[in-house]
């Protein structure tokens, strides 16, 4: 007599839900950690990047006895993302520049024109979002737009002295009192505060609200409009506009633009990036450190400036 009952093979369909369920379940919760991992990992990039600019620095600074230009008048001659060619690798491609000539997006000069459309992987952060090469009213010839911009200082000083920065009639602020500063060279020794607690170089690495307002105007290599050193009267009344360096006025990642930090041009463009919480920093002393967003805007200020003679709290 045959049995009745059959062994049964397969899933019924309860059963393949469930399982599917499960599946999404574990992916759900294996994701952001995939994610986190892939953001450890860009942040350790970033911050090797910080690092090997901060030895560029020193390699200059070592050669030259003094760091390099932050941004020097005319506007078409380099900034200091320029001159540390040779120490990040770079002598090849160095060699190839005639510094005479523009350095300006609209008009590279060859042999300047090898920089067109250039990308040089140290000089992004690879957790931005942002194009390597805009091409826009600001940069029409493509030229590198670098996600790390000099610290020529910051306003208001926190020592109250207004001899160190200037109002631009863009309406923002240029400073001297930073370490890469317009149409001036520093020295370790100027770094009275530390060079342990006093910034260099910070990421800019991100939109501003929904613009990218990087220190870029005409490309990423151009310099200072006007001549002379900054202080009280200079660049007051002039045409004053610049790339490479900012002047720090507003708070670490701001959302919204203000006077000095709404163009490419600006004095006082937007320290941020799109690493959770803050950005990276690279201090004078060539060591990098990742700076909380929240920091106080008054201790952010301080370790902006070399010489204002005032007590870091924690960063």
């Amino acid at each position: 007599m045959l049995g009745t009952n059959r062994r049964r093979v397969g899933f019924t369909l309860i059963e393949l839900l469930v399982v599917i369920a499960i599946i999404a379940i574990l992916i759900a919760l294996l994701l952001p950690a995939v994610q986190q991992a892939r953001e450890a990992a860009r942040r350790s990039t970033c911050r090797n990047s910080l690092k090997q600019i901060g030895l560029a620095l020193h390699n200059y600074e070592e050669t030259n006895k003094c760091f390099p230009i932050g941004m020097q008048s005319g506007v078409q001659r380099p900034n200091w993302r320029v001159p540390i060619f040779p120490f990040l690798d770079q002598a090849p491609l160095y060699k190839q520049l005639d510094l005479g000539q523009s350095f300006l997006g609209t008009a590279l000069a060859t042999p300047n024109s090898v920089l067109s459309k250039l990308t040089l992987p140290v000089y992004n952060c690879p957790s931005s979002l942002l194009n390597d090469n805009p091409t826009d009213a600001n940069n029409t010839a493509a030229t590198m737009a670098p996600d790390y911009v000099g610290i020529m200082g910051a306003w208001p000083d926190p020592a109250g002295r207004t001899s160190v920065g200037s109002a631009s009639n863009y309406g923002g602020v240029y400073a001297s009192n930073g370490m890469l500063v317009g149409n001036e060279v520093k020295r370790l020794r100027d770094c009275v505060d530390g060079t342990s607690t006093t910034l260099i170089v910070a990421e800019q690495s991100a939109t501003v609200g929904a613009n990218d307002i990087r220190s870029r105007y005409y490309g990423g290599f151009t310099g200072i409009s006007f001549s002379g050193p900054i202080s009280d009267t200079n660049p007051n009344g002039a045409d004053s506009w610049s790339t490479g360096a900012t002047c720090v006025q507003y708070t670490i990642n701001a959302k919204t633009t203000a006077a000095g930090s709404d163009n490419t041009y600006d004095a006082n463009t937007v320290i941020n990036s799109y690493h959770p919480g803050g950005i990276h920093g690279l201090l004078t002393d060539g060591s990098v450190k990742f700076i909380n967003e929240k920091i106080d805007f008054l201790n952010l200020r301080r370790i902006c400036v070399r010489d204002d003679r005032q007590v870091v709290g924690e960063f």
